[in-house]
């Protein structure tokens, strides 16, 4: 990592490793180790859960929608957010406008139950991937749900033009049955042992057999060359904040401050790095909602250090709209995360085929 980059120390709350660092791994390895129990237990309950589940003991069925699912069986940093836009906005172009809805269950909202993005007034009501959804795919029809079956059954009563909804991350949501099963695959699969990869004493939150399940499998980090489909996120030119009320030209002055938090933020960092001279980073938890206390923090070194610009990603963007009024005078800037496919053809051929066995409307309610 860059020399000049470092974590101010008055930024509270910041996580102080952007990068895989060897000491980093040393300190994972002793945690896995106090964690192993925890990590069996964990195992356990998730084999019988899905055991229930294919014996039928527990019932599993189809929504009332035709449902794409986009899972994996990590703790974030596969890139499922921008697979579920990008399959969205395809299935949009086959099927036509209004046929196509996406359903999250809104991950840390401050709401429950069924709600539709479009009649939230803020991102805490849905959550931060679900609103930037919503403001990236204008003309689809977005919901969050904790109960997926409740969630489509809603979203065919209220919109019945709706063919398919792709789902952002209900691998997990076993009482639905997906029509498609598509696993994101990110970290290398286990060896050995692999519940002890499982949480808390590892980044996997369910099996990783439970992959073999899926109906395609994509390679999203170069670690797994047996899937047939394979796919990169990668950062764009950086594009000034709408919210922003800074006044100055239309140019990223370096160097900047970079604020984020997501899953494994170093990627993001490289990005940053090509992009601009980042002089500090301050790297949160994924989906930590900002503070004024935080925004303060960074105000504060900023003008100490004479730094004017600051950088973060579309997600966090939407987390930053509550305090637009304290960055005001502030440069901010934010990098659009971009999904490359390396199959595409392969992969678009697929989703084809598969719109033409959709049903012309939804199914009637029973």
């Amino acid at each position: 990592m860059s020399p000049k980059v470092h974590v101010p120390t008055q930024f509270r709350g910041a996580v102080s490793h952007a990068s895989n660092s060897s000491h980093f791994e040393v300190k994972s390895a002793w945690k896995r180790v106090f964690c192993a129990p925890l990590a069996l237990a964990w195992a356990a309950i998730l084999t019988l859960r899905h055991a229930l589940y294919d014996g039928g003991i527990l019932r599993s069925q189809r929504g009332a929608l035709p449902t794409l699912v986009m899972g994996n069986v990590e703790v974030g940093g596969t890139g499922k957010t921008p697979h579920v836009m990008d399959a969205a906005r395809r299935l949009q172009q086959l099927l036509g406008e209004h046929a196509v809805g996406v359903l999250s269950r809104g991950y840390g909202r401050t709401t429950t139950g069924f709600v539709w993005v479009s009649d939230a007034l803020d991102w805490n009501e849905v959550g931060d991937e679900p609103w930037m959804i919503q403001s990236n795919l204008p003309g689809i029809a977005v919901a969050v749900c904790e109960n997926r079956l409740r969630g489509l059954a809603r979203m065919a009563r209220d919109c019945p033009n709706l063919r398919a909804v792709v789902l952002d991350d209900g691998m997990q949501h076993r009482a639905l049955r997906p029509d498609i099963l598509i696993g994101l695959m990110g970290r290398p699969r286990p060896k050995g042992m692999s519940w002890f990869a499982l949480m808390p004493a590892g980044p996997f939150r369910d099996l990783p057999s439970r992959l073999h399940r899926c109906d395609q499998l994509v390679d999203t980090s170069g670690h797994h060359p047996e899937c047939t489909w394979s796919s990169r996120t990668e950062s764009g030119a950086p594009q000034r904040w709408p919210n922003s009320r800074s006044g100055k030209e239309d140019v990223l002055e370096s160097p900047v401050l970079m604020v984020t938090g997501i899953a494994r933020p170093h990627r993001v960092l490289a990005s940053a790095q090509q992009q601009s001279e980042v002089s500090g980073y301050a790297l949160y938890p994924d989906h930590h909602a900002f503070t004024r206390q935080d925004v303060a923090n960074w105000l504060d070194w900023m003008n100490e250090a004479g730094i004017a610009s600051l950088l973060t990603t579309e997600k966090d963007a939407v987390r930053l709209s509550p305090h637009q009024d304290a960055l005001a005078g502030i440069d901010v800037w934010v990098l659009p995360l971009h999904l490359v496919w390396h199959t595409e053809a392969s992969y678009q051929a697929f989703l084809e085929t598969w719109a033409q066995t959709l049903p012309s409307q939804s199914k009637p309610l029973q």
